[in-house]
């Protein structure tokens, strides 16, 4: 008896932390559901204390170059200081040690946990799927003991391209100085050091202790009301990478369109608790939500290649364990989420298409604009080596269907507030557009009628395109023809060789509202279900 006393008292030591038991049904909005596991004030002290020196780690990861570079100036690097400095970390490395034995003592003595561990070593030492996902509906907390679901060999890692400019032209463009060719290396170097000590943060922000501190209440919410309403399921993925992904799956399949699998994208302060899947789901969608490396549960930290190697774990999953065919899968992005959603979209053409929300051409314009003229050139070769998200050039890879949604009012996307004109969905229209179908834009004209089109408001669009595209039948008629005689989409296509100029003009317009949807909102506002419709091929 003692010694099953004593293992129970060291797995409340080194047990995951727990979130709350989820209720039957959902919960009313009061201030503090019943459902939430209350922690004594020897718990809430020990995590708190955690919380702080897991900040204070990352803060020193950060300032660690730093200090090596001032104390090596100051030429404090010596044997003795070093001595001095171990010492005082191993008096440091009792704090954790101590708060984790009172903490073990704290959930000894609460019935709720102690129920909640003989349960989860119970699942962990039978593992069956129907065991683990029970106690994955009733019980919410921390994945970072539990066993993955699905795993991918790190044989199959995915490599990362320099997909906006080869190396060579991008030296050229960079280093047009004798001294910036010299510094070749330093530079790359700095930026190595800019990158992982601050410029990875500011991009993606979600991954930042302080950020998941503060949004806990709210994921808590979000993953009750996922579970409970939708009878959602939770499941661990390990990517090629090493890193486990935490994503949520609500099977609608019984509806008309729950056949169709949406598989989500957030931003780079989004998680799928509250981020986007309520649109698809709500529209009778079966769905996939996952979090990226360093959000919320998933482990890691986010970058490019842990990015592509993560939804490319999502997609996998969803084909091979959830059955889903890759014809019947649509990608929906918000934000930088369009990155991952273009890359899958290249190497999974066959998907059923594209829906992208308030994204952007290409990282680089935003990223020169948070920082001073002088380092533009810094700034680009950093971005081209470490943080190439780069939607355009992806987006000219891919064959299939896809549509934008422009918020009017973003105040991120839109460079000036307020002006339509300088959005950066603008920008990939500007591209796309004349790379797929070049016989339309292929003179000044069209590309000036199109760009005029983009950048107007409403009034003037509606203006110009009754005088361009009063004949909408006609115009889908020789659409349809085309189909026909190219059943597979390609790019770029032979659509309007041998069309006359005015023609050429109609449809400059009449594709513009193929691939646009304009919604007058701010970056972060929720997208309306009626704003949400799977997209087609134009041509």
């Amino acid at each position: 008896m003692l010694k099953n006393q004593f293992f129970l008292f060291w797995q409340c030591i080194f047990g995951p932390k727990l979130y709350q038991t989820y209720p039957h049904i959902p919960p009313l909005p009061t201030r503090q559901p019943i459902h939430l596991y209350i922690r004594n004030t020897a718990e809430t002290l020990s995590d708190n204390v955690f919380l702080v020196l897991k900040i204070l780690l990352a803060t020193l990861r950060i300032l660690c170059p730093l200090c090596i570079l001032y104390f090596y100036y100051k030429g404090s690097l010596t044997y003795e200081n070093g001595i001095s400095f171990l010492q005082i970390s191993s008096c440091i490395v009792i704090i954790p040690m101590y708060f984790m034995l009172l903490r073990g003592i704290s959930r000894f003595i609460n019935p709720t946990y102690k129920i909640f561990i003989n349960e989860y070593f119970q699942v962990k030492y039978n593992p069956t799927q129907k065991a683990r996902q029970k106690l994955l509906a009733k019980y919410d907390f921390s994945l970072s003991h539990w066993k993955p679901d699905y795993i991918i060999q790190s044989s199959t890692i995915r490599k990362l391209p320099m997909i906006s400019i080869s190396e060579d032209n991008l030296i050229k463009k960079t280093e047009v100085t004798l001294i910036e060719r010299l510094f070749h290396y330093p530079s790359l170097l700095l930026g190595y050091i800019c990158i992982n000590v601050f410029g990875r943060r500011l991009m993606f922000p979600g991954s930042l202790q302080i950020i998941r501190h503060m949004t806990n209440r709210a994921l808590l919410d979000g993953r009750t009301n996922l579970i409970v309403s939708y009878r959602a399921k939770r499941y661990l993925l390990r990517t090629a990478d090493g890193n486990h992904i935490d994503t949520i799956f609500v099977n609608q399949c019984s509806t008309d369109n729950g056949q169709i699998l949406i598989i989500t994208c957030e931003g780079n302060a989004g998680f799928y608790e509250v981020g986007c899947m309520m649109t698809p789901i709500d529209a009778g969608y079966s769905v996939l939500g996952w979090n990226r490396p360093g959000f919320g549960e998933s482990s890691g930290y986010p970058d490019t290649l842990s990015e592509i190697n993560s939804i490319d774990a999502v997609m996998r999953y969803a084909i091979e364990e959830l059955h889903f065919s890759v014809n019947n899968i649509v990608i929906f992005a918000w934000s930088i989420g369009g990155y991952s959603a273009c890359w899958t979209a290249v190497h999974y053409q066959d998907i059923r298409g594209l829906i992208l929300d308030a994204i952007f051409d290409d990282v680089l314009p935003l990223a020169q604009r948070q920082m001073p003229s002088f380092a533009s050139k810094f700034v680009e070769k950093t971005i081209r080596y470490y943080l190439d998200l780069n939607n355009i050039q992806l987006l000219t890879l891919y064959n299939g269907p896809f549509y934008l949604i422009r918020r009017t009012y973003d105040e991120i996307m839109n460079f000036i507030p307020g002006k339509l004109a300088t959005n950066r969905a603008n920008e990939i229209l500007f591209s796309i557009l004349p790379y797929r179908y070049p016989f339309i834009y292929n003179n000044d004209e069209t590309v000036t009628l199109l760009k005029q089109y983009i950048c107007s408001k409403k009034i003037q669009k509606k203006t110009l395109f009754d005088k361009y595209c009063s004949d909408i039948d006609i115009l889908q008629t020789l659409i349809d023809q085309y189909r026909l005689e190219n059943p597979i989409g390609s790019y770029p296509c032979k659509f309007g060789k041998n069309f006359s100029f005015d023609e050429r003009q109609r449809f400059a317009i009449y594709f513009v509202d193929q691939y646009l949807i304009d919604f007058d909102a701010q970056h972060c506002t929720s997208l309306p279900q009626c704003y949400f419709c799977l997209p087609h091929r134009c041509v």
